[in-house]
């Protein structure tokens, strides 16, 4: 009797199972979720951690190779998480192997607007109209000037101008020599450059006079010119003077015009 009702209990738990396995709804197939699928609603479509802009892994196959070095120097690991940063300077991003390379040089010019040189060496022809109360004579000569520039408009100068005249007495010849020293104001531009000059100095004459001594005597000379640049290093110049001297106990108020070539360095 017993075996009995236990024959009839398992039976019928077998046909409930059954029952149940056949009354599953056809949209969930055997082996599925039996939850709505995630990803077909909207609540899938809201992102909840921003996407990382690097596609690839979080850490490349040559980023983690740390045994490994090189002469542009120390490996570092570039992650996805990596934040934008400013371009780096030209001098940063050189590779710390190779040296910085230096400024350029700043060239041998100096102060002006144009970055002139500062040494101006003038060779010319001079003509001096010679006035005394012993002699007078037109006199052609040679002119050397040198002028070195303290700033952009100021420099000092020195000059020597010598003058040859046709014989007098007896196949003498009139000879001077004019030397001095002083500054110079000049405007200096790219292609003319104006300036003025005041020098002191003194002054040697020949024929000998009554006294048959040579005479030596006080100098100035003041005047001015303009420059007119031809090439980087060469310039030509014109320039107009007042030269006084005193010779033979008396002052001697003269004129002079000059023809240079100017050399830059």
């Amino acid at each position: 009797m017993k075996r009995l009702l236990l024959s009839l209990l398992l039976g019928c738990a077998g046909v409930c199972a059954a029952q149940a396995q056949e009354n599953i709804p056809a949209v969930y197939p055997v082996g599925s979720n039996a939850g709505a699928n995630f990803s077909a609603t909207s609540a899938a479509r809201v992102p909840l951690i921003p996407t990382l802009a690097q596609a690839g892994p979080l850490f490349s196959a040559d980023a983690l190779d740390l045994t490994s070095s090189s002469a542009a120097g120390p490996t570092t690991i570039s992650t996805a998480l990596a934040l934008p940063m400013a371009a780096p300077n030209a001098a940063a991003s050189a590779p710390m192997g190779e040296p910085a390379r230096a400024p350029e040089p700043r060239p041998r010019f100096i102060y002006s607007d144009r970055d002139d040189f500062r040494w101006q060496l003038g060779l010319g022809v001079s003509f001096e109209r010679f006035r005394s109360n012993i002699y007078s004579a037109s006199a052609v000569g040679t002119t050397t000037s040198l002028a070195y520039f303290l700033s952009d408009f100021l420099g000092v100068e020195g000059d020597v101008n010598t003058f040859f005249a046709p014989t007098i007495w007896q196949n003498e010849h009139i000879k001077l020599v004019n030397y001095g020293v002083g500054p110079k104001f000049a405007w200096r531009r790219p292609r003319w450059e104006p300036w003025f000059h005041g020098l002191f100095g003194g002054t040697h004459a020949l024929p000998q006079t009554g006294n048959l001594n040579s005479k030596n005597g006080f100098a100035v000379q003041l005047g001015g010119g303009a420059d007119y640049r031809l090439l980087p290093r060469l310039s030509a110049r014109g320039e107009v003077d007042y030269v006084g001297t005193k010779l033979f106990g008396t002052w001697q108020n003269n004129g002079q015009a000059t023809l240079s070539l100017v050399f830059h360095f």
